[in-house]
């Protein structure tokens, strides 16, 4: 397995897809270090490697990539660390879809058959401290008609996540394909179907 693996990295830069031994981390706090990274994730199994996104400035994303060297120590990262608290944030851990963005469904009706409920509500991950629910509906209302927005908080702070519910599915959608990937405030958004719905 770990042979299997070390081919992959050295061959990643070349295909650009998807790598088994490889998690996406999101939310990360701007302050985290490809060391801090990889010292949290070695929890789990040994990692070959850990790097912090950064923007053209230098200035952290507030995402990052981590390798392990066998493939099933990636997906019990998956498992069991996310949605967990790292550096005062809940990070997300999820497979890596490689440089590309995942491909997405072919029609609406594929996409809708494997959404949650009605597929209005959406996960807004990876906002900056200073996001508000206000400041989430003002930006998201582009996309189209908005029943409610909220910033996820504890004791007061928030944790760096939060929901926008639409009217209908086909805004939702849309509000997916224009934020997924965009920056607000500094930080690269994380916009899904919410599957808790």
């Amino acid at each position: 397995m770990d042979g299997v693996c070390a081919i992959k990295i050295m061959s990643e830069e070349n295909n650009n897809g998807p790598n088994k031994c490889s998690v996406y981390v999101g939310n990360l706090s701007y302050r985290t270090s490809w060391q801090d990274l990889k010292d949290h994730m070695r929890e789990i199994g040994p990692v070959e490697n850990a790097k912090i996104f950064q923007m053209h400035d230098g200035r952290s994303k507030g995402s990052g990539l981590v390798t392990f060297e066998n493939a099933e120590d990636a997906e019990r990262a998956i498992k069991e660390l996310n949605q967990t608290e790292f550096q005062g944030r809940e990070i997300t851990v999820r497979a890596d879809g490689g440089s590309a963005r995942p491909a997405r469904p072919a029609s609406k009706f594929s996409a809708k058959k494997d959404s949650p409920a009605d597929g209005t509500q959406l996960y807004v991950g990876n906002l900056s401290w200073g996001i508000t629910w206000g400041n989430l509906k003002d930006t998201f209302k582009e996309a189209g008609d908005i029943e409610r927005a909220d910033v996820v908080s504890r004791n007061g702070r928030s944790r760096g996540f939060g929901f926008v519910k639409f009217s209908n599915a086909d805004d939702a959608q849309k509000a997916i394909e224009m934020f997924n990937g965009k920056e607000l405030d500094g930080r690269e958004l994380e916009v899904r179907l919410d599957k808790k719905n």
